[in-house]
């Protein structure tokens, strides 16, 4: 993107501003309101014909901007065969084998004296039938 120097808006800035004072000076303005109006607008003006050159430029260049030919129909992009894909052969990590748990003498529900009969299959009432 390209920026307008500040010394070129600097050098600008006073053209506006004589501008906006002809415009101005043959109307019943009093002069210390035309002074004050001629500083204030004068920024304005200048940043309304900047804008302004902007747009007509971007207008005027896509208006005369040569069409590119376009490509009738892309490549298709060839598939990369599975052998440059597939990283090296590594052996796969072993996993240890699931080990059924020791039971500590504090786990089981005989050591512990709060152990309901219930809690066993065998000691249910409907088994005995």
């Amino acid at each position: 993107m390209y920026y307008v120097p500040l010394w070129m808006l600097a050098a600008c800035l006073p053209v506006s501003a004589l501008a906006i004072y002809l415009g101005l000076r043959d109307t019943e303005i009093s002069r210390p309101l035309l002074y004050v109006l001629t500083v204030v607008l004068s920024p304005v003006l200048l940043l309304g014909t900047a804008f302004a050159a902007v747009v007509a430029s971007t207008a005027l260049s896509a208006a005369f901007e040569e069409p590119v030919d376009a490509p009738e129909a892309p490549a298709p992009r060839q598939q990369p065969s599975r052998e440059q894909t597939t990283p090296p052969d590594r052996p796969e990590p072993t996993v240890p084998e699931p080990t059924e748990p020791t039971a500590s003498p504090e786990a089981s529900p005989s050591a512990s004296p709060s152990a309901s009969a219930s809690a066993s299959p065998s000691a249910s009432p409907s088994a005995d039938r």
